[in-house]
C-alpha cells in the first residue's frame, strides 16, 4: 500500500480484472526498430476528430519511442491469438528491426499491425499526458481496417475469455 491508498494493490488489480476488457497489441517504431506489448487499457475517445487512446507502464520502451516517432498502431486482437497476446505481454523484451515473424502489415505511419486481428488502426500521437506509472496516448486515427468474421479476444478475471 502506498501512503496516499488505503487500498492493497493487489486487491485493486483483482477488482478491475472483474472488468471485461479486448486485448489489443500497440507497436511504435522509431530508427529502424519496433516495439509493441499486449495492452488492455485502450478505448475509443472521439468520432470528431476521430481519436483514441491507450495507458502504457512508463517502465517499457514504448512511450520515449512513439514520443520520438509521434505514431502507433493497434491491433485489437481475435479469439485464437492468445500467443501472440502472451509473447507481447512478456516484460524485459527490447525493440526489433521487425516483426514479420509474427505475420504483419504496415499501413500510413508504418507502424506494423498483425494479421489475423479483428481489427487495427493506424494513429498519429494527437498528446501525451502523465498518469501515475503510465502515459495516457492519444492517437489521431488515420488508418483503419476490420474484419467483420472475427471475434474478439476477451480477458477476464486473468483468464481468455469468448465474448459470447
Amino acid at each position: 500500500m502506498t501512503a496516499s491508498s488505503p487500498v492493497d494493490p493487489e486487491t485493486f488489480k483483482a477488482a478491475l480484472g472483474t472488468w471485461p476488457a479486448g486485448v489489443t497489441i500497440v507497436t511504435t517504431r522509431q530508427d529502424g526498430f519496433v516495439y509493441g506489448l499486449t495492452v488492455s487499457s485502450f478505448s475509443s475517445l472521439s468520432v470528431d476528430p476521430l481519436l483514441v487512446m491507450v495507458c502504457i507502464n512508463n517502465a517499457n520502451h514504448f512511450v520515449p519511442m512513439a514520443e520520438h516517432s509521434r505514431c502507433f498502431a493497434i491491433s485489437i486482437l481475435a479469439q485464437g491469438q492468445e500467443e501472440l497476446s502472451n509473447h507481447f505481454a512478456s516484460s524485459g523484451r527490447d525493440p526489433l528491426p521487425s516483426y514479420d515473424e509474427w505475420g504483419t502489415a504496415k499501413m500510413v505511419t508504418g507502424c506494423p499491425v498483425f494479421s489475423g486481428a479483428a481489427a487495427q488502426l493506424d494513429c498519429e500521437v494527437e498528446d501525451m499526458y502523465p498518469g501515475g506509472d503510465h502515459t495516457i496516448v492519444v492517437g489521431r486515427v488515420v488508418g483503419c481496417i476490420y474484419a467483420a468474421d472475427k471475434e474478439p479476444l476477451v480477458y477476464f478475471r486473468r483468464k481468455y475469455r469468448a465474448a459470447v
